[in-house]
């Protein structure tokens, strides 16, 4: 478990003051890990996802490279660990994916360079395009089951496709290892019980490409989702969040909303186009929402109130 953060430029007590900088950490001035969705739309309809229920609910588009260069200025600089470029989205439908990353990489070259993929549409042309010219430095596949059946029944994706896709990667890492060495490959599979029986299974095939394998627990979304066909989870408070302390999570449309979860865009921070990222992550709203999260008020976090997790 994360040691949980605390606002350095609230008042401490001495004792306070002691306890933080010993088991806590501080909130940083500018975020370390920076979701953008460059686009709106996903072809998989994962049932542990808010996406297949707000699909037709909210505006679809896509982001212009000027503010996506925008974003990637305003974070040069700035010690920002990680870019992600996925959140209501497949990044690989993104056909200008690859002129983003080099942007990335122009900006803010020491940063981790992030795809987060269902592999679905991971083709040989798109791997030759983002990991042989390095445009990315770390691929997370998700990938729920190790059957066709749990696999089709969790991500209702053709699990013969998604397959073949993931050997021929596999086989062209192989024959390239220079690029593998600098490459993190991770597999990441949403703890559910319907999938806890194929882990172990899942766990040896990975880690025997050389992929590491990580089970993330399945969270109800800050109570938005629709939990019809996955009832049988026992869900309690998600008390270790460390997202809106860290992240921060940037829609098409430019908005910084509070967390990844909060896919109705419920609590927002600020907009980026009008704004720099430093403006809207040390702006008083987001300054005062962290303070209520980690004093456990609630009140203007709907999704943070009723978030819950399985882990």
């Amino acid at each position: 478990m994360g040691r949980k953060y605390y606002d350095p430029e609230q008042r401490q007590t001495v004792v306070e003051h002691v306890r933080n900088r010993l088991f806590r950490k501080p909130v940083p001035k500018f975020p370390r890990t920076i979701v953008i969705e460059t686009q709106f739309g996903c072809n998989g309809s994962c049932v542990f996802c808010q996406y297949p229920q707000i699909k037709d609910q909210l505006p679809r588009g896509k982001m212009t490279m000027e503010l996506f260069e925008k974003i990637a200025r305003d974070c040069s600089g700035q010690n920002v660990e990680r870019f992600i470029l996925c959140l209501d989205n497949e990044p690989l439908l993104d056909q200008k994916l690859a002129e983003r990353y080099a942007l990335l990489r122009r900006h803010c070259p020491k940063a981790i360079r992030n795809l987060t993929t269902n592999a679905s549409l991971l083709t040989l042309e798109k791997v030759e395009q983002l990991i042989s010219s390095g445009l990315i430095n770390e691929l997370f596949l998700s990938v729920n089951g190790e059957s066709k059946e749990v696999y089709e029944e969790l991500m209702g994706l053709p699990y013969e496709k998604v397959m073949a896709n993931l050997e021929t990667l596999c086989k062209w890492l192989t024959a390239h290892p220079a690029i593998r060495k600098n490459l993190r490959v991770r597999v990441n599979t949403v703890k559910t019980q319907r999938v806890a029986p194929e882990i172990p299974a899942m766990t040896r095939r990975w880690e025997a490409e050389g992929f590491e394998m990580h089970v993330i627990d399945m969270d109800s979304r800050g109570d938005q989702l629709d939990l019809q066909k996955l009832s049988a989870e026992e869900l309690k408070p998600n008390v270790r969040c460390r997202r809106p302390f860290h992240t921060m999570v940037i829609t098409w449309e430019g908005d910084a909303v509070i967390c990844c979860v909060d896919y109705k865009r419920e609590v927002k921070l600020g907009n980026v186009q009008k704004h720099s990222l430093t403006e809207v992550w040390n702006s008083e709203r987001a300054i005062k929402l962290r303070q209520e999260h980690l004093s456990g008020d609630f009140g203007n976090l709907p999704p943070c109130a009723q978030c819950k997790v399985n882990g």
